[in-house]
């Protein structure tokens, strides 16, 4: 059936403007995560501050490619080259080549009373001993060890080595002779990195199998603490309690991009976000060095689904024991072995450090750095580099920290304090129509020492850097007030911060609201639909005919207003339009075909925004449905006779329904209660008058009473019945 459509949208004259303004409210690190940060960063509370003061000491013009590790020491910092034998010493803020080990890499450095030790890799892989005059000595190496992942000073001056790719532990004496504490010839896979646990036990983080191992050196014996879901252990930190820090690098969980949690996250959430990533490879492992090649008013509603990745106490150390999730973790092995997870993001943690009551997190394969706080609550992205990897970090006793990057190498130092003046600029706000924008209020905590100011531009394409945007408007203080938009209308807005502060402190801005208003719109009404009905609330099943019309209206409006909607009928052909029912607050109505005649029919739905709008002001949509056949008429049989033949009667006649088609024949012999199927003599019901013949077998002699039913489409029954005599 061709398919009769008919919109009109009435509209007066003129612009006029809804009653109901629009909100944009930034408050969560999702929300200003999509827009620009110059020397400003956002935490997972929601908070835009300045970012951390960063120096480069060596750039990337002068650095290898793949900056590895880096370790502090009383003579200074040194890091060394991921793609050859290269150390750097930095002093007084700048680098300088310090010595070069007999190796294809170097990827762990650590100080002992007796000097800076080098655990090398490819080619030459052992431990080397550095001089404060840069001369190098080697201490230790084994043909079958290819790598030295981490160094571990113990007591009496014996050193532990994780290795690979065999996955062993050696305890070296001060004399260089080796001895395995964990691993056999029959394992594989690497150990990545090692700390010193309670009672000198011996903690090993494992790649493949993501396990952490707690070695007792003595015994030589071992025990899993923790079997993560993730296959790379990268970092291990013991607190004070002996409670261990676990980082994880499993290059398969940083390909698949998450998005930051759309909540407005307080203190008592206990959950982190996600950011979005990039590829890493990894060859065997994820650290370059290891690749042997280089509507609330005050606050609105959410404008993002909440994700929440809470922190959680399990079990160890089966494989269910740490929760698994999209992303790389931090999990916390408390004392009496219980594992909570404090952080989670798509990226690679290469390195951890603890600072104080931080975290301090160096990521692939977005270069980030991050700060966590020792229970998870705020997490916070302080440093985004041009690099893919930060490989290494270290700590000074007077707050600084140096961080090592890879794909561009560099070496930078992170000052305790803050960037004395910083930017956030929203991405480019679309209204959807042109706008008349109202105010903007910022709640924000503004230290002594800091500043807040705000500036404004629009335009009407969606590319903010095109000519056709206005200029920013000067910056304004941004006060507890709602402060008016000076942009002009426009259907795009973007807003941008400016933080500023003395190096020690630092304004936090917490929400941003912005109060447009567009032009009122019409709404529309796509569809209007109905369905047949037995019950007089319209809704599916039960029996008797379907006289009721359960119908749908397919209606909204771009402005979010309110609807009120009539109904009319009419019909078909007609001028004349009759109501149904008028005001309806809901886009339903279950009309009762029984009052009015068997026919054809149009619905004519009419949807106002006047609750949303006053007088002249309010607009309207119109929608006219697809025809609507009534048919509460029981079909009629005609024509109907018998003929009787030995034990058989030949049954004929012609079914009709003036409204619609027939949908089933059945008959039944001397009122019993089983009726049976009959089809047209075409072979299909499939219209509004069927002919028929059937025959009934088996028949006694003497007379017999045959029924018939019809049913049409809309369960409308009508019956008919024939006698006929059969011979002895």
């Amino acid at each position: 059936m061709k398919r009769y459509v008919l919109l009109v949208v009435l509209a007066t004259a003129g612009l006029s403007h809804a009653v109901t303004p629009g909100t944009w409210v930034h408050k969560s690190e999702a929300d200003f995560s999509k827009g620009e940060f110059v020397s400003t960063v956002v935490n997972s509370l929601g908070q835009v501050k300045l970012a951390r003061a960063i120096k480069v000491i060596l750039a990337p013009k002068d650095a290898p490619q793949i900056v590895s590790v880096i370790s502090t020491g009383p003579n200074g910092i040194y890091a060394a080259s991921g793609a050859d034998g290269r150390i750097f010493r930095v002093r007084g803020g700048k680098a300088t080549r310090f010595a070069t080990v007999p190796a294809t890499m170097t990827v762990s450095l650590v100080h002992t009373p007796r000097g800076l030790l080098a655990g090398t890799a490819g080619k030459g892989a052992g431990i080397y001993r550095i001089s404060p005059a840069g001369k190098v000595s080697a201490v230790w190496t084994d043909p079958k060890v290819t790598y030295v992942w981490a160094l571990l000073p113990g007591v009496k001056g014996v050193l532990y080595a994780a290795t690979g790719p065999k996955g062993k532990v050696y305890a070296v004496s001060p004399q260089g002779k080796a001895e395995v504490i964990y691993g056999t010839d029959k394992t594989s896979g690497n150990i990545l990195c090692l700390a010193m646990g309670d009672d000198g036990k011996v903690l090993a983080g494992t790649d493949r199998n993501g396990l952490v191992v707690e070695i007792d050196p003595a015994k030589k014996t071992s025990r899993v603490l923790l079997d993560a879901v993730e296959k790379e252990i990268s970092s291990l930190l013991v607190d004070e309690s002996g409670g261990v820090y676990v980082s994880t690098a499993d290059v398969a969980r940083v390909s698949a991009p998450a998005t930051p949690n759309g909540a407005k996250m307080g203190k008592a959430a206990r959950s982190v976000k996600s950011a979005k990533p990039k590829l890493l490879s990894k060859t065997p492992a994820s650290h370059p060095a290891r690749d042997a090649v280089p509507v609330d008013e005050e606050d609105g509603p959410d404008v993002h689904e909440d994700q929440k990745n809470g922190r959680s106490p399990l079990p160890g150390p089966s494989p269910a024991a740490a929760p698994g999730g999209q992303g790389n973790a931090v999990y916390y092995i408390r004392p009496d072995g219980l594992i909570e997870t404090i952080f989670r993001r798509p990226v690679a943690i290469l390195s951890m450090i603890r600072q104080g009551e931080l975290l301090i997190l160096g990521t692939g394969s977005t270069g980030d750095v991050y700060t966590v706080t020792l229970d998870g609550d705020e997490v916070a992205r302080i440093v985004d580099t041009d690099a893919s990897q930060v490989t290494s970090l270290a700590a000074t006793r007077d707050g600084k920290v140096y961080f090592t990057t890879a794909n561009k190498g560099s070496i930078a130092v992170l000052d305790k304090g803050f960037v004395e003046a910083g930017t956030f600029t929203s991405p480019a706000l679309d209204a959807g129509q042109i706008a008349r924008w109202g105010t903007l209020k910022i709640r924000a905590s503004i230290r002594k020492g800091a500043g807040l100011l705000v500036s404004t531009r629009s335009g009407n394409l969606a590319d903010p850097d095109d000519d056709t945007w206005s200029d920013w408007s000067a910056f304004s203080p941004a006060t507890d007030g709602f402060l008016p938009i000076a942009s002009p209308a426009g259907r795009f807005i973007q807003y941008r911060l400016k933080i500023t502060g003395d190096g020690v402190a630092t304004s936090a801005v917490e929400s941003v609201q912005l109060i447009y208003q567009i032009g009122n719109l019409s709404p529309t009404v796509s569809g209007v639909l109905f369905k047949p009905s037995a019950k007089p609330d319209g809704s599916e099943g039960g029996k008797g005919p379907r006289a009721y019309r359960a119908i749908t209206i397919a209606a909204k409006d771009p402005n979010g207003d309110k609807l009120l909607f009539r109904l009319e009928f009419r019909d078909l052909g007609a001028t004349n339009w009759i109501e149904i029912a008028d005001k309806l607050t809901a886009p339903k109505y279950v009309w009762n075909t029984r009052t009015v005649g068997d026919g054809k029919y149009e619905l004519r739905v009419r949807a106002s925004d006047s609750p949303s709008n006053p007088g002249a002001s309010a607009r309207q949509a119109m929608r006219i449905s697809d025809p609507i056949v009534v048919d509460n008429t029981s079909p009629l049989f005609k024509a109907l006779g018998a003929k009787s033949g030995k034990k058989v009667a030949i049954v004929s006649g012609q079914v009709v329904d003036a409204g619609s088609r027939i949908v089933s024949i059945q008959y039944t012999v001397d009122s019993q209660a089983d009726w049976r199927a009959v089809l047209p003599s075409d072979g299909i019901a499939d219209s509004d008058a069927e002919k028929f013949s059937f025959r009934v077998e088996d028949l006694k002699s003497g007379d017999h009473r045959i029924a018939l039913r019809a049913v049409d489409l809309y369960g409308n029954v009508g019956y008919g019945a024939v006698t006929v005599t059969v011979a002895k």
